[in-house]
């Protein structure tokens, strides 16, 4: 009996180490507060030679987030194959601009600060989606996965599941 409850703990322990060691890879979205002093979206595209910007999406005409990487730091978000570079004021604020069309309740577009497992700052994303799937390289570096589609893709009878 006692060799059974040491077996059930022993396996009970290592599932909860496997738990925690899995949730620390992910990056936390906080939302920027708007505050006086605080980055907003028109400082990150004013100012956009001064960030790896990469948005996710099919097109520039539908993306589903635009996302900001300050090149000046030592923390490094680096996009999986599906995020595309921009190089262009232009495009960048058009890209912002289409993010901003789509306005439902449960996805409207906001700026979040991408924090990663040690609580520091990696970067900037805006979009309207509420997470995002990173995982850790290095302690310097994040992978971030695209993010979903944006809602007018699943369809007017579609079963709308967010992320």
């Amino acid at each position: 009996m006692e060799r059974n409850k040491s077996i059930c703990l022993a396996v009970f322990g290592l599932i909860l180490l496997m738990l925690m060691s899995g949730c620390s890879g992910y990056a936390n979205l906080r939302k920027t507060s708007g505050d006086a002093g605080e980055v907003t979206i028109q400082d990150l595209v004013k100012n956009w030679a001064d960030y790896n910007v990469h948005y996710s999406g099919y097109a520039v005409n539908n993306p589903s987030g635009i996302m900001f990487d300050l090149k000046k730091d030592d923390k490094t978000l680096t996009p999986s194959d599906r995020w595309v570079r921009l190089d262009s004021e232009a495009v960048i604020s058009e890209v912002v601009s289409w993010i901003d069309i789509h306005d439902y309740p449960w996805y409207r577009a906001e700026l979040y600060k991408i924090i990663g497992p040690d609580g520091e700052l990696y970067g900037f994303v805006y979009t309207g989606w509420h997470e995002i799937a990173a995982k850790v390289i290095d302690e310097n570096t994040l992978l971030v996965y695209d993010l979903p589609d944006p809602p007018q893709y699943y369809g007017p009878n579609a079963e709308i599941k967010t992320p």
